[in-house]
């Protein structure tokens, strides 16, 4: 009778194994789904589980930008303001001011990304975040961003409207396939770059003041 038992107590510990090791399996394979959400000056922001929000840039902000060789990050428990400039991102001689995605207070900066700006190239989305904030009137605040299947026809459209900015040297914008060439910092002229600024990061000469 104890032998019995002990091979039904074996057995049921196994099922138990076995249901464990599906569910952490099913639990793997399904996807993260990521709510992010766009400022149209090319910021995004991310809620976390403890209610603070990650910020950086998207992944047409850096291809325009080219390179990252240096950031000026915002100092801890700054406030920063939505639509106000936050941070500025060096490419050799040029250098991009940034606005904030939502107000709030910078509670953290990403201090991998200062030791290794590129970061911010290769993974924009993920390890590349700038800063960590504690937001204020975020709900509110989240209306006034892009997100989800719009986020992404709005990018289209913005890769439309990069292409009509160069319509005159088309050469300027692409290499061959019809690629965003990742220099095009460094092919434009001071003008044309003042100018590419102010229409996609939202920043003109007053503002780049602050």
């Amino acid at each position: 009778m104890s032998a019995i038992l002990a091979l039904a107590t074996v057995i049921a510990l196994m099922l138990v194994g076995l249901i464990r090791r599906s569910r952490h399996s099913l639990s793997a394979a399904t996807p993260v789904i990521v709510k992010r959400y766009i400022h149209p000056g090319h910021a995004w922001v991310r809620e976390t589980e403890d209610g603070d929000v990650l910020v950086g840039i998207d992944d047409f902000a850096q291809s325009l930008i080219g390179t990252i060789d240096a950031l000026e990050l915002p100092r801890l428990l700054r406030k920063v303001e939505q639509g106000k400039v936050a941070w500025k991102i060096r490419h050799g001689s040029r250098t991009v001011p940034i606005v904030c995605p939502v107000s709030g207070r910078v509670i953290e900066k990403n201090e991998m990304v200062l030791a290794h700006p590129a970061l911010v190239n290769s993974s924009p989305y993920g390890d590349g975040w700038l800063i960590r904030v504690k937001p204020r009137r975020l709900p509110a605040q989240l209306h006034n961003l892009i997100t989800g299947k719009s986020a992404q026809q709005w990018l289209d459209g913005a890769r439309a409207q990069l292409a009509r900015f160069f319509s005159g040297t088309p050469a300027l914008m692409y290499q061959d396939g019809g690629v965003m060439l990742t220099d095009l910092a460094d092919r434009c002229s001071d003008e044309e770059w003042e100018n590419l600024v102010g229409e996609f990061f939202l920043v003109d000469q007053d503002t780049k003041q602050h």
